[in-house]
């Protein structure tokens, strides 16, 4: 017996160490994986359709900042009229900032010029603008997203963008001025008060188990329990310790509870309200867009979409820009538009028409619009034929001789063919 229990010990000895060997000499990489295009294709582009986002440096403009100095992110997103009924409807919705950690310290938030800081309603149909100041934190290259989280439906991201920040984290400070009037650094408050509570806590927890997995191990007591009840499996030495633990846990309750209001008199709930923001208002559109037959070329990672535009302004438009999922498709009139700062990775020039003559004040034209790149396989939105509801839907985008720009919101049901109608 002794012998079988050496053998174990020294088997699992041998594991442990080559684990522990493998784990300090193995290269780990860091990921560089984009989380967003794990989602759904309909939950990218029928839900929050983003456009003019932008990331930037405050004070010098550029996606290169340092620790300590605050960068600055900002467009515009429209919630879809096509709205999937999957989905929950954003009634209480909070806009976010999605990263790899929490490299980025977000020191505000304004939706239509309007601080928002905790969760409200928001329109479908309607526009919103947004502006995120961020202080940067850890030193590295990061993937940035504009999110919206919405209750019931989750987290559902906007085109992301690599941001990068020089200096040192140590370096990195964040001065919050209380009521009282002291001024604290939120990134070290309290930190060995902190670490002091959660070893406490680990170590009750570790004698709890302790306790009761030497009095017999859960095999036996499981095997007793079964058997003959939970009677025999509790002696007078167990309800005693057990009573001890019980009164150590309120007393220690009691005391950090009745410490932190002596120290800390005044303080400030968290908000459970909501922002009542209004969205912004509808500008007139003379163009008006209604999707006649949409089909995605399987092989040719293209989709077609078949149009009956009317204008009914007092310039001719042309189409310049087809956007769903943070991806850009463009032709030469798009180009001349094109944010030089947008990321290259989510622009495609693709965007192809059977007729590029603009469309003259009171025309009503048939327009064939192909977005065709490989940016569909690569952004993994043609899973959207796996979809039991096949629908696509993005922002179709014209301009004026002017340079005025109408957007409108397209939508319809795509049907997937392997060849070309």
């Amino acid at each position: 017996m002794k012998t079988n229990k050496l053998f174990k010990g020294f088997v699992l000895g041998i594991a442990g160490m080559a684990t522990l060997a493998l784990a300090l000499v193995a290269d780990v990489a860091p990921v560089a994986a984009h989380g967003e295009r794990s989602q759904e294709p309909f939950l990218r582009m029928r839900t929050i359709q983003w456009y003019d986002v932008e990331w930037g440096e405050e004070a010098k403009g550029g996606k290169a900042t340092k620790v300590n100095e605050v960068a600055i992110m900002r467009g515009r997103f429209h919630l879809a009229e096509d709205w999937p009924a999957a989905v929950g409807k954003p009634h209480r919705a909070f806009f976010n900032v999605g990263s790899p950690s929490p490299v980025f310290v977000r020191l505000s938030v304004t939706l239509n010029g309007e601080p928002a800081f905790i969760a409200g309603p928001m329109e479908i149909g309607r526009d919103y603008e947004f502006v995120a100041r961020l202080k940067a934190r850890i030193p590295g290259r990061h993937h940035i997203h504009a999110m919206v989280n919405v209750k019931d439906a989750g987290p559902i991201a906007g085109p992301g963008s690599w941001m990068s920040i020089s200096g040192d984290w140590a370096d990195f400070k964040n001065p919050i001025k209380l009521l009282t009037g002291d001024t604290i650094d939120s990134e070290t408050f309290n930190h060995a008060n902190g670490v002091m509570w959660h070893s406490i806590w680990m170590a009750l927890g570790v004698i709890w188990i302790g306790w009761f997995v030497a009095r017999p191990m859960f095999l036996p007591r499981s095997r007793v329990l079964l058997a003959y009840g939970d009677e025999d499996l509790i002696d007078p030495v167990d309800t005693k310790f057990g009573a001890l633990f019980m009164i150590l846990t309120f007393g220690l309750v009691w005391f950090g509870y009745s410490y932190t209001e002596n120290k800390h008199p005044y303080t400030v709930p968290l908000q459970a309200g909501e922002t009542k923001i209004k969205p912004l208002p509808v500008k007139p559109n003379p163009v008006a867009v209604k999707v006649t037959n949409a089909n995605y070329d399987v092989p040719g990672r293209a989709l077609r979409v078949t149009m009956m535009i009317t204008n009914s302004g007092d310039e001719a438009v042309r189409i310049g820009e087809f956007t769903t999922a943070g991806v850009r498709f463009i032709n030469k009139v798009g180009l001349k538009h094109l944010d030089k700062f947008y990321p290259r990775e989510l622009v495609a020039t693709g965007l192809s028409l059977a007729n590029t003559t603009p469309i003259e004040p009171g025309e009503t034209r048939e327009v064939k619009m192909e977005a065709k790149d490989a940016l569909w396989e690569v952004q993994r939105l043609m899973a959207l034929m796996g979809d039991p509801e096949s629908r696509f839907g993005g922002l179709l985008m014209t301009w004026t001789d002017a340079g005025d720009r109408n957007i409108n919101s397209i939508h319809g049901p795509v049907i997937p063919v392997f060849t070309k109608l």
